[in-house]
């Protein structure tokens, strides 16, 4: 919440301020004990020398009738409460509090200002720090349960709109997936039930919790490390990766192979995994020149016992020849959405059907070289499902359409509407006309019921 600079109460200093009703995120205890540190003194009735008047929560009939007259006398200004509240908690110094709440124990004041709104996020996360869990988990007792809801719907932006997240396990992971932040996600990962379980884990309903954590990319470096024993597969799907030295440094033979097909891998780190992964790093590693030239030429190595060995030095399979053996890598080029036009031109050269079945399927070839492929009118299912392709061609090949054909078109993004339409009318197609983005959408921005 931004503090609004406007909102400055400092000129009642030394005056007199009427309260109507009760307090709102303040006890009235605690809510007079803050006027009083700026020298504001809290009438019940209204004097002549009130400087201000205050309208509470839950007016009883007496104090309606007076706020009423007030009103319109208009002689004296008139504010909401929730201002002066925010103005008063603004201007808590946090040091002060902090220790206050260390030296007295008081378990209910802490809770109090955890759950109030108009407390900074700077003081909301060192208030966390003191809350004591007992032992318990997040929701195991009435207070834990407020405490984790008030994390919940403290940073939640459309909470109005699904108040019940602030009550569910998921709606932490939610919170984390949608507005996490590094002090957010760092101050949920040192709630004692969450860091207990980083570093034990035993608590199942807690897995969606630590998945959001590690998947998200504004986690810092220092949790993903403690992470790392329990959730190393998942980290190495993480972009930006964060922590690939130390999963490198695992080289671990399922961790590897996860890490050659993440696009964030550093130069150094696909260097490091090309030689064993090259069909993975030739999908997904963004290329230049030197490493597209580099898998272009590719051999996969093999083990002696079927292998002989070339005058380079490199080793092939019996009975494969080397355009084959390395093949397979091309292929895998032939997939990379970085692929630049000369590279695209290169591959395109070849005139080798699994390369351009390959190709058609890559959403960023050069229109040319769809229609080059769309005329030689044998990759009508590859070039179905890439979400490049014109509306025109796409009707085209709906005209033209087998049922693989057909299949592709009613999962494809950029299928027009009224060819999803007539393929949802085939019982073969409707799961994935369903399961279509474009074609749900289209339905709720138009009402249209569907019944599956």
């Amino acid at each position: 919440m931004d503090y609004n600079a406007r909102m400055n109460y400092d000129h009642l200093s030394g005056k007199s301020v009427l309260l109507l009703g009760k307090t709102r995120s303040l006890h009235r205890e605690e809510f007079e004990t803050l006027l009083k540190l700026h020298t504001i003194d809290v009438k019940a009735t209204f004097e002549g020398e009130v400087a201000l008047i205050i309208e509470g929560r839950m007016m009883n009939p007496l104090e309606q009738n007076e706020a009423a007259r007030l009103y319109q006398e208009e002689c004296v200004p008139i504010v909401e409460i929730g201002e002066i509240e925010q103005w008063l908690c603004r201007s808590i110094e946090p040091n002060r509090l902090l220790m206050s709440l260390k030296l007295s124990r008081d378990h209910e004041r802490l809770v109090n200002f955890i759950q109030n709104p108009y407390i900074t996020d700077e003081l909301f996360f060192k208030l966390l720090k003191l809350y004591d869990w007992q032992g318990e988990g997040l929701f195991d007792t009435n207070t834990n349960r407020d405490v984790t809801a008030a994390v919940i719907g403290r940073f939640y932006a459309d909470l109005g709109r699904n108040h019940n997240v602030q009550y569910a396990m998921s709606g932490l992971a939610h919170l984390i997936e949608r507005y996490g932040t590094a002090s957010l996600i760092t101050a949920i990962a040192e709630l004692s039930p969450i860091h207990r379980e980083i570093k034990q884990p035993y608590e199942r309903a807690l897995k969606g919790v630590l998945d959001a954590i590690s998947l998200h990319r504004d986690t810092p470096k220092t949790l993903l490390k403690q992470l790392i024993p329990t959730r190393a597969k998942l980290l190495a799907h993480r972009e930006p990766l964060g922590v690939e030295e130390e999963l490198l440094a695992l080289n671990d033979s399922e961790i590897n192979p996860l890490l050659a097909c993440n696009p964030s891998l550093s130069p150094q780190g696909a260097d490091t995994l090309e030689p064993t992964y090259p069909e993975a790093i030739a999908s997904y590693y963004p290329l230049d020149e030197v490493r597209f030239e580099r898998l272009m030429n590719f051999v996969i190595p093999c083990d002696d016992t079927e292998s002989t060995i070339r005058g380079d030095g490199s080793r092939i399979k019996y009975g494969m020849t080397e355009d084959e053996n390395g093949m397979r890598v091309i292929v895998s080029l032939a997939s990379n959405n970085t692929l630049t036009a000369s590279m695209q031109k290169r591959l395109m050269e070849m005139n080798n059907e699994a390369v351009f079945s390959q190709l058609a399927q890559n959403t960023t070839l050069l229109a040319e070289h769809v229609d080059t492929l769309f005329a030689m009118n044998r990759y009508g299912t590859q070039l179905a499902s890439n979400t490049s392709l014109a509306t025109q061609q796409l009707e085209v090949l709906y005209q033209r359409a087998n049922s693989e054909i057909s299949m592709a078109l009613a999962s494809n993004p950029s299928t027009p509407i009224d060819i999803l339409y007539q393929l949802s009318l085939d019982r073969r197609y409707e799961r994935r006309v369903q399961t279509n983005p474009t074609f749900g959408a289209h339905i709720q921005t138009h009402n249209i019921g569907w019944h599956s």
